[in-house]
């Protein structure tokens, strides 16, 4: 039997946005992000009447900015660019970017391999390995293990979307507002980057975006970095195209959903507006977006395709040597739950240990598929619903919704 997982605002934003020249340059550096923004205003007042502000638009592409600011990992890139004998070599991960990998479209960084301690050996037969037909062929003999599917770093991604959606719905500050929205489109964006996310050409002459599906979740400890900066610059191709179109239509949903729930005059209100207007733009997300077949869903997140791996030419010390082969490292199956659930625990420890204010959370492989539920509920799923205090810090301004770092919502322990 093959392994499976369960089944699982708008008249007020007047001032047009100025023509940018772009450089032609495979999707996402920090310009990028900013390019895609740009191009999306523009195609939204051409495309839908609606004028996203010269000052809004700032304050958006200050917030697709900000995901990228995480300076205490810099250097790790840094050092890991650059680093010797590094083909084949797993990467180390920092705290910081694990909680922060999912609203760059990434997975958690997978499991080591295990070695032959009697701890290992006990936690490797709790494992879920995946069949021989299921492993690629030419894979790269690295028996990684992922902490979790592509259902739940999709479910995750939604549940992020959610969040910010709902802040920016509700916030009394117009600044914050579109900031929440920028901290959205940053990770939308990121699926869309070749050194992120594999993904199908959109079908058709030319390609219709939304056609398109994801079929790979790259986790960066198994990625080349010395090819994900290339990746993310490229501004010429479908995926920009893609993400430009996209965009467009995420901000005419937003400028549609921020003026209605606005335009309610208590909280019990703006709650049921802003989880009707986001469940527009969650199932926007599903059906055009963040599309993935069953078989995808239910893989081991994470690994790397070839081109993009740790095994792609990354040791640049060794230039002078022949090119070694270009192989892709797929993680040969999932880890047993309990051992998720203790990475989880683990990075979260670290965090606090380090004071810093992000926690990390994952929803639990055994969620339902959330996509499943937006498209066949009247109601948002649970896990996707604005909570009243979300508006309620919103409507208040707090300086707990002021940065990327929504605090989680409380899900429950089946879910988390």
């Amino acid at each position: 039997m093959r392994y499976a997982m369960p089944s699982l605002v708008c008249a007020a934003l007047v001032v047009s946005v100025q023509a940018v020249s772009l450089p032609r340059a495979n999707a996402y550096s920090p310009d990028n992000h900013e390019r895609y923004m740009v191009k999306g205003a523009k195609t939204c007042r051409r495309v839908h009447g609606v004028k996203i502000g010269k000052s809004t638009l700032k304050e958006m592409i200050e917030g697709v900015l900000e995901p990228d600011k995480i300076s205490r990992t810099a250097l790790q890139m840094v050092r890991q660019r650059f680093e010797r004998n590094s083909h084949g070599k797993q990467r180390k991960v920092s705290v910081e970017r694990i909680a922060a990998q999912a609203i760059h479209g990434s997975p958690n960084p997978t499991r080591p391999e295990y070695g032959n301690s009697a701890a290992d050996r006990r936690q490797l037969n709790n494992t879920k390995r995946l069949l021989p037909d299921r492993l690629m062929s030419n894979r790269f003999p690295l028996d990684v293990y992922s902490y979790d599917t592509n259902q739940a770093v999709r479910n995750k991604i939604l549940i992020h979307a959610s969040q910010f959606l709902c802040v920016s719905y509700a916030h009394k500050s117009n600044r914050q507002s579109a900031r929440k929205f920028g901290n959205m489109l940053h990770m939308i964006g990121d699926t869309f980057s070749a050194s992120h996310v594999q993904r199908s050409a959109p079908k058709g002459s030319p390609g219709k975006c939304g056609t398109d599906k994801i079929e790979w979740h790259f986790s960066m400890d198994l990625i080349a970095w010395k090819l994900h900066v290339p990746a993310d610059e490229e501004n010429g191709d479908w995926r920009f195209r893609c993400i430009v179109e996209h965009t467009a239509n995420l901000m005419k949903l937003w400028a549609d959903g921020r003026q209605a729930v606005r335009n309610e005059t208590d909280q019990a209100a703006r709650l049921r507006t802003a989880n009707r207007k986001v469940k527009e733009t969650m199932a926007f997300l599903c059906n055009q977006v963040l599309r993935e077949d069953p078989a995808v869903l239910s893989l081991p997140a994470g690994g790397a395709a070839a081109g993009y791996s740790i095994t792609s030419g990354t040791d640049n010390w060794k230039f002078y040597k022949k090119k070694k082969p270009d192989t892709p490292i797929q993680p040969v199956g999932l880890t047993g739950a309990d051992e998720a659930r203790t990475f989880v625990r683990t990075i979260n420890k670290l965090l606090r240990k380090k004071g810093r204010k992000n926690r990390f959370w994952y929803p639990s492989r055994e969620m339902e598929d959330l996509c499943r539920g937006v498209n066949s509920a009247n109601r948002l799923p649970a896990p996707l619903r604005c909570t009243p205090r979300e508006i309620d810090w919103a409507m208040k301004g707090s300086s707990k919704v002021r940065t990327m770092w929504i605090p989680a919502r409380k899900l429950p322990s089946i879910n988390q």
